[in-house]
């Protein structure tokens, strides 16, 4: 779970989820080129870590 942050806001100060980061090692593939795409099904934890609701 990522943790929250204060933030000021017009009408006040609330805690809101903070980011979260991740990190991932990249191998090499058989030419020797490293894969520079994004994985969605991996990233599900990440979007639920800073879901309020």
């Amino acid at each position: 779970m990522s943790g929250l942050a204060e933030v000021n806001f017009k009408d006040g100060k609330r805690e809101i989820p903070s980011c979260y980061y991740e990190f991932a090692k990249r191998y090499p593939d058989n030419s020797g080129k490293l894969y520079q795409g994004f994985v969605a099904k991996s990233a599900d934890k990440i979007f639920e870590s800073t879901n309020t609701k």
